[in-house]
């Protein structure tokens, strides 16, 4: 619930402070990078130690800075490089969580079928990220305000973010897991972890599945992911005018086609084959932003960024499934801290080229060019990626 209004408000804050697309894309980038410089490391680590424990010091940690900068903000210091500082420490404490939770979430199905899973675990993140969105709505309201008093709600909002983090840390710590499930197996003397990352790289590299799965997913996200953060709040703020409540909303009405698209593919989807679900869902996922070029009305673009919520679930779903599937319990982390740095990488350069290119040609034409790019991503994995393209 948290998770789903940090990245919008950041991105809301550096827009309202500089009134520029590129100080949003300058925010996001640094929320990002850490996957680039500690993303391996942090996925050999997990594979070694108590994943749940991992997970609950991230918590903790991300708890720790949320709470330092609504102090700091409050007192009337918030600034763009504040914002790129916290962002950038709040996704270095995340690192390990993610591929601990992936790597994590195959002994918990205990046989089930792994998509569905998958899926439904989907649904379960989506509709709490959809609550949070709705709260944050509600939080912010639309009415018109000062730019300062806006300010205070969104930061408000990012100290709720800090609590959650909190109430995950005692949830987890509260789970009884399965014994094997707390640790990937012991594959003998331990190198380094830096040689460790380095190893799982080579593997990757090696292996065509994975090595077209990370290509593909660098290049969908690198078109997609910086206009899907910078753009939409560009969108919302400058070409329909309206305010920060109506960007949560704009959000979550996303989130809900995730969470219809996620729960279609658990009812419809456990025989799917991996492969072409991931492909077509980075055809689909680029045709319904080409829309958005034309789109001026607030209530024609909800519906609009619903359906194209609608599709995401079948890349992620897909790819986790695939992963987790085709990958050794021992070597999973490592590969989904390739995965994110992948994503989170791409997206640190989305967000800079994102910028750049809102701020000159504006929002409508970035979502056009994030359309038709990510929509011949998944034309070339059909093409060009015959591993993949066969994936079942």
């Amino acid at each position: 619930m948290g998770d789903a209004v940090f990245a919008g408000a950041v991105a809301w804050l550096a827009k309202s402070l500089t009134g520029r697309d590129d100080a949003v894309g300058l925010v996001v980038f640094c929320s990002t990078l850490p996957w680039l410089v500690l993303g391996p490391v942090a996925g050999a680590w997990v594979d070694r130690v108590d994943r749940r424990r991992a997970m609950v010091a991230s918590d903790l940690v991300r708890a720790a800075i949320l709470g330092l900068l609504w102090l700091v903000a409050r007192r009337g210091e918030l600034t763009v490089p504040l914002l790129a500082v916290a962002s950038f420490l709040v996704a270095a404490a995340s690192t390990p969580f993610v591929p601990a939770r992936d790597a994590l979430l195959p002994r918990l199905a205990e046989g089930r079928s792994l998509v569905r899973f998958n899926a439904v675990f989907q649904v379960g993140a989506q509709l709490a990220g959809l609550l949070g969105l709705w709260l944050g709505g509600l939080l912010l309201g639309t009415r018109a305000t000062t730019d300062a008093v806006e300010r205070g709600r969104v930061l408000d909002v990012l100290a709720l973010d800090g609590l959650t983090f909190l109430v995950s840390a005692v949830t987890l710590a509260a789970l009884v897991l399965p014994p094997a499930a707390t640790r990937a197996a012991d594959a003998g003397p331990r190198a380094s972890l830096f040689r460790e990352a380095a190893r799982g790289i080579a593997a990757c590299v090696r292996d065509p599945l994975l090595l077209a799965l990370l290509v593909l997913t660098a290049l969908d996200n690198l078109a997609i992911m910086g206009p899907a953060i910078v753009g939409a709040a560009g969108f919302v703020h400058d070409d329909l005018g309206l305010e920060a409540g109506h960007f949560a909303w704009f959000e979550g009405a996303m989130a809900s086609g995730y969470v219809v698209g996620a729960l279609l593919l658990a009812r419809f989807g456990a025989g799917a084959r991996k492969g072409p679900l991931i492909l077509w869902g980075m055809v689909l996922d680029g045709l319904t932003y080409v829309p958005f070029f034309w789109v001026r009305d607030y209530r024609l673009a909800l519906p609009l960024i619903f359906v194209h919520g609608l599709f995401i679930p079948w890349i992620v779903v897909g790819r986790t499934t695939l992963i987790q599937q085709h990958v050794p319990e021992a070597r999973r982390g490592q590969v989904f801290a390739l995965v994110n740095l992948t994503v989170q990488g791409m997206t640190a350069l989305s967000a800079l080229v994102a910028g750049l290119v809102a701020q000159r040609h504006g929002a409508p034409t970035l979502f056009l060019l994030a359309g038709v790019f990510g929509t011949l991503c998944g034309v070339a994995g059909f093409a060009v990626a015959p591993a993949l393209r066969r994936a079942r």
